[in-house]
């Protein structure tokens, strides 16, 4: 008894022997228990598996994958996906650079754009911190009438109390802005940072490095 893969091969021989003067493909696959497997046309059922297209001579003409299974499917878009996001990192990247070189002549240059924009934050800082300021005097004078009139037997007013209210109100809101510009201040220093490194590494790579 030949092993079935031998009788694969002597079936294969047999048939190329009767049609050799006729032009034929035959497909090749491999089944799920193993064993090689020769037809002039492929089953329903072995459709999704790899499959080679063998000419008359045995020679392999043409191999079709299997399909893809869903995990391999999301697999490929997610790789596709994330060489998308690295391709507009590297074309933002080259766009700042050219941009640097287009704006800038000099460090200091960049230097003076920081310095104005730095200023124009600290600029809104010090007015904010005069509507601060105001609103803790009125706040004072709202506190030290109320203690005079506890001080005299009388009850707080609803408008005294609605007004202190208001002012703390304000405050919580002025220490928000203020908390906020203090973050941009130092969002602008380190961008401006990264650009002079950037600008001199375009410029000068050892100066860079120094």
């Amino acid at each position: 008894m030949f092993p079935a893969k031998y009788l694969s091969y002597l079936l294969l021989i047999l048939v190329l022997s009767m049609t050799s003067n006729v032009y034929a493909e035959f497909y090749r696959w491999v089944d799920n228990t193993g064993t090689i497997h020769y037809s002039d046309s492929l089953p329903p059922a072995e459709s999704q598996k790899k499959q080679e297209l063998l000419n008359d001579t045995g020679r392999v003409v043409k191999t079709i994958p299997a399909p893809k299974t869903v995990g391999e499917i999301e697999e490929v878009q997610r790789l596709a996906k994330l060489e998308k996001l690295k391709k507009q990192k590297t074309e933002k990247a080259e766009h700042r650079d050219r941009v640097l070189l287009a704006m800038y002549l000099t460090v200091e240059d960049i230097e003076l754009v920081r310095d104005e924009r730095i200023e124009t934050v600290e600029s809104a800082i010090r007015i904010t911190m005069i509507r601060k300021n105001r609103f803790t005097n009125k706040l004072d004078e709202l506190n030290s009438s109320e203690q005079r009139l506890k001080a005299n037997g009388n009850n707080t007013p609803s408008w005294l109390t609605k007004s202190r209210k208001h002012y703390k109100e304000q405050l919580a809101n002025v220490d928000d802005i203020l908390a906020i510009k203090e973050k941009e201040k130092l969002v602008i220093k380190k961008r401006f940072a990264g650009d002079i490194n950037r600008y001199l590494e375009l410029k000068d790579p050892e100066l860079a490095a120094e």
